[in-house]
């Protein structure tokens, strides 16, 4: 059974004491978020956490366009996204007039997959770590257009980043036409090599889509460095902006040829004015983006990504240790943003239908919100670090598990 002393040895090559979680950035940071203080909420990867101080940002906003709809949003919305557009394109690395708003990464993965035209036997490539929405997109629309969807399979554990260029590469064919590669996993919560991928992508004439949900606020990042084709990512995440807030950013090359996933009344006038109007919907989540921005960088954000990153190692070694298990990536952490994948024990699936119903027996038994996900055959926790969370938090998921796994 798994052991039940947070610092005990594990097997394989932990024999090392659990090195103890990183400080907090400051005392109380849950204080600053409007959180149901009654249950532990280990999932920030899946729609973030809006800051009280952005909500109150965001409902002025709406106050702000509500007060002169038709001004407001008919006449100035152009006007009134600039200041939100350049605080982002500093942010993330990008010339402003280069991306458009989008309400979240499988809309930005829609307005590429929709906009591109493919012909009979091109081959949509991505990996098993895909986030299913984008697997769904991409059965969609080669199913539309006689091409081929292609998954390339790519195993835990991984060790080393050079795994997945080289697993990705080896699966490109003639008739490759579109890689469609995520910098952070949704599933399995790992970083990949997305700069090297897109360097030998344009080498052999292929186009890359980057699906960056996690990454604005997880990770530095300089888009426009990466080298992809496009790229999109959320800032509703670790951003922590509204929900409906996030971002697509496409080579100039291409930027006449996508559109917005609901085209509207500025079709060819250009791609951000095309953007920027997608037919009436809540503008004041990309308005609040910048604010958002800002609420975060008070503490830095080079320290935030800091101790997210290393809050995330912490847990990941912690609980393989205490679970008794080998890891699915590096220990030191060196493929982890703000989130990590842990295997659950064996004894687990034994008891439960599914990884649905385990997560919700947690919830229910123990108040602890973190999704359980099976891949590869086996079920995973990922917990998300988040600059509010706290060693406690963790102890208390290792310790409801070991209790599930006792009663086996």
């Amino acid at each position: 059974m798994p052991l039940d002393t947070p610092n005990a040895a594990s097997v394989g090559h932990f024999h090392t004491q659990i090195p103890s979680a990183p400080a907090p950035l400051a005392p109380r940071l849950d204080r600053l978020w409007i959180f149901d203080r009654s249950y532990t909420f280990l999932n920030h990867g899946s729609f973030g956490a809006c800051p009280r101080a952005v909500r109150e940002a965001y409902i002025a906003v709406q106050d702000r366009l509500e007060s002169r709809p038709i001004e407001m949003i008919g006449r100035r919305i152009r006007e009134l996204l600039q200041p939100s557009r350049l605080r982002v394109a500093e942010f993330l690395g990008m010339q402003p007039d280069s991306f458009g708003f989008v309400t979240n990464a499988t809309e930005g993965v829609n307005a590429v997959l929709r906009s591109m035209e493919f012909k009979a036997g091109d081959e949509l490539l991505t990996t098993s770590h895909v986030y299913n929405a984008v697997r769904n997109t991409m059965k969609f629309r080669a199913r539309q257009c006689g091409a081929v969807y292609v998954e390339c399979a790519l195993p835990l554990p991984i060790m080393d980043p050079a795994q997945v260029t080289q697993a990705v590469m080896g699966a490109c064919t003639e008739r490759t036409r579109l890689v469609v590669i995520d910098q952070v996993t949704s599933p399995t919560a790992l970083v990949f090599p997305v700069a090297d991928i897109a360097r030998e992508c344009r080498a052999r004439g292929i186009e890359i889509l980057v699906d960056a949900a996690h990454v604005p606020g997880m990770l530095e990042v300089n888009v426009e460095a990466i080298g992809a084709t496009y790229w999109t990512g959320n800032l509703h995440k670790w951003c922590c902006a509204p929900k409906g807030c996030a971002v697509l950013w496409v080579d100039p090359a291409f930027r006449n040829v996508i559109k917005p996933a609901t085209v509207s009344h500025f079709l060819d006038e250009g791609f951000t004015a095309e953007f920027d109007w997608q037919g009436t919907r809540d503008l004041a989540a990309w308005m609040t983006a910048g604010a958002a921005i800002d609420f975060m960088a008070q503490f830095g954000w080079p320290a935030v990504r800091a101790h997210n990153q290393q809050m995330a190692a912490w847990v990941h070694r912690m609980l393989c240790q205490r679970w008794e298990l080998e890891p699915v990536s590096p220990i030191d952490g060196s493929m982890l943003g703000s989130m990590c994948a842990v295997p659950l024990p064996a004894e687990i699936p034994s008891q439960f239908a599914s990884p649905a119903e385990f997560q919700e027996a947690l919830y229910r038994d123990h108040l602890i919100e973190i999704p359980i996900i099976e891949f590869g055959g086996r079920w995973h926790a990922r917990a998300s670090a988040q600059i509010y969370n706290h060693a406690e938090q963790y102890d208390r998921l290792a310790q409801a598990v070991i209790e599930y796994a006792a009663h086996a």
